[in-house]
C-alpha cells in the first residue's frame, strides 16, 4: 500500500497512530491475561437480570473475539486514514480519533464483562 508523502510527518496523525497502537497492545494484552488467568473453562458471556434467563455461560474462547475486534478496527482505521489523508486530512484525523474512543470503550466493556462476579 502506498503511504501518502507527508502522512507520518503530521504531528497529530503521528500522535493518534501511536495512541491507537498503544491502546491496541493494552487491550490485546488485557484480553490474553484475563482469559488465560481463569482456571474454570467457562466464563459469563452475558448476564440478564431476570429470574427466567439468569446467567449465560460459555467457553472462554469466545472472549478472544475482543482481541480480534480490536485488531480489525485498528488496522482498518489506519488504512482508511492513509487513503483519505491526501484528499481530506481532517477526516483522516477524525477517523483515528474516533478509533481511540472505540478502543477505550472496548477495554471498559471487556473489563465489565469479565470482572462482574
Amino acid at each position: 500500500m502506498k503511504v501518502p508523502k507527508h502522512y507520518f510527518q503530521d504531528r497529530s496523525v503521528l500522535a493518534l497512530v501511536g495512541a491507537n497502537i498503544a491502546l491496541f497492545l493494552l487491550s490485546a494484552i488485557n484480553v490474553l491475561l484475563a482469559v488465560g488467568a481463569d482456571e474454570n473453562p467457562t466464563n459469563i458471556i452475558s448476564y440478564r437480570d431476570t429470574p427466567k434467563v439468569g446467567q449465560v455461560s460459555g467457553p472462554t474462547s469466545d472472549l478472544y473475539q475482543f482481541a480480534v475486534f480490536v485488531f480489525i478496527t485498528t488496522y482498518a482505521s489506519i488504512v482508511l486514514s492513509m487513503k483519505l489523508f491526501a484528499h481530506r486530512r481532517n477526516l483522516a484525523v477524525g477517523i483515528l480519533g474516533l478509533n481511540v474512543l472505540l478502543l477505550i470503550m472496548s477495554i471498559v466493556i471487556f473489563n465489565a464483562l469479565t470482572r462482574t462476579l
